[in-house]
């Protein structure tokens, strides 16, 4: 974690300029308004009263992490297999500080602080323009409407749409993307040759869901005793790795 002081509305910007790079959602996040809605909500952003002129990653990724929880239990529930709060809370953890930040925000700092302050808003903004409680404090009936609001662009008016946006979207795709790539079982063992996908303890998306995920040991027997046989073509070196 970088603990250095930064400018709340700064990051916003830097984070907009590596979001939106990938001009993923149209209408739903411009990338024009989530500084701006620093200019017109401040520290209720951060649930505040009194305006930080600076502030460190280390004050708001405690406060960012619940809100990906409960986002993440929200969209991956617990029914008749594992979802989200099985894995808590290395998977909030993992989801928001490892993937978000890395792979999304390209491991930019400024942008990733940006992020966490747009979190942060999706939190804490719906008091301000009378919608609801936080998002923290919202029944799940009520989350689920707001999430739905949010993606149909119903806070333009507001002026919270984008910040709003970005924090939701960002989650939405992380939460996904980090729970079906088989967390967390998700990274192959450095110390073996194959990666143990399937027959996990509780259950992970690949078992749920029948994916085989990569070639295993049995498969890659056969295969190599398939390819011992081939013919070698005259001018192709056989001990060419790139072959």
């Amino acid at each position: 974690m970088n603990n250095s002081a930064f400018n709340p509305r700064e990051a916003l910007v830097e984070m907009e300029r590596v979001l939106t790079r990938r001009a993923l959602f149209g209408k739903l996040a411009k990338g024009a308004g989530a500084a701006a809605a620093w200019d017109l909500f401040g520290p209720k952003i951060f649930g505040q009263t009194v305006s930080p002129v600076l502030i460190t990653q280390g004050q708001l990724l405690p406060q960012a992490l619940p809100v990906m929880s409960a986002f993440g239990q929200m969209v991956v529930p617990v029914d008749d297999v594992p979802g989200w709060a099985t894995f808590e809370p290395g998977i909030t953890t993992y989801a928001l500080d490892v993937y978000i930040r890395q792979v999304f925000n390209l491991g930019n700092n400024y942008s990733f602080n940006g992020y966490l302050t747009a979190v942060l808003g999706f939190n804490n903004l719906p008091p301000t323009v009378s919608y609801g409680p936080t998002f923290l404090n919202m029944d799940l009936a009520t989350r689920g409407q707001y999430l739905i609001d949010v993606l149909e662009g119903n806070f333009e008016n507001e002026g919270t749409q984008d910040i709003m946006a970005f924090g939701a979207i960002y989650m939405l795709l992380g939460a996904k993307m980090v729970f079906f790539m088989n967390y967390p079982h998700q990274l192959a063992n450095p110390t073996a040759e194959f990666q143990q996908i399937l027959g996990n303890n509780p259950p992970t998306a690949f078992d749920f869901m029948g994916y085989r995920g990569p070639v295993g040991q049995a498969e890659e027997i056969t295969l190599r005793a398939a390819a011992a046989s081939a013919i070698t073509l005259p001018g192709i070196d056989p001990n060419d790795p790139y072959m």
